[in-house]
């Protein structure tokens, strides 16, 4: 039946798929300096491929960062101090997990995280 059918296909694509997001405990910018820590989960069913974190001071990318593959359940954690902005002017930075889109994942809209940055 079209219902079986349906059914073994939304199986056959949701299995074996990864679902990256981000987690945050601080971010912070330092005159010209930014201080981070992240976790990048995957929250899906099988170890993501290799990963690439993009760092982004007004649209121009200022650091990128391979993650390697992540397990599914687990996250990879970044603390970072002193990363170098385009400018004390700096007032967004953007994070992003694959900004080629290259990867196949559930949900991409979580691969994107923007901050207002204030001066400390």
């Amino acid at each position: 039946s079209s219902k079986l059918f349906s059914f073994k296909l939304a199986k056959s694509i949701f299995k074996g798929i990864f679902s990256l997001y981000f987690e945050f405990s601080e971010v912070t910018k330092k005159g010209r300096y930014l201080d981070f820590n992240l976790t990048i989960k995957n929250s899906g069913s099988i170890k993501s491929e290799d990963v690439t974190l993009t760092i982004l001071d007004e649209g121009s990318v200022i650091e990128e960062r391979d993650m390697g593959e992540i397990e599914f359940g687990a996250g990879v954690t970044l603390y970072t101090t002193n990363l170098k902005l385009k400018s004390v002017k700096s007032n967004q930075v953007v994070f992003h997990i694959d900004i080629e889109n290259s990867i196949n994942e559930i949900d991409k809209e979580n691969n994107i995280a923007t901050y207002s940055l204030i001066s400390n």
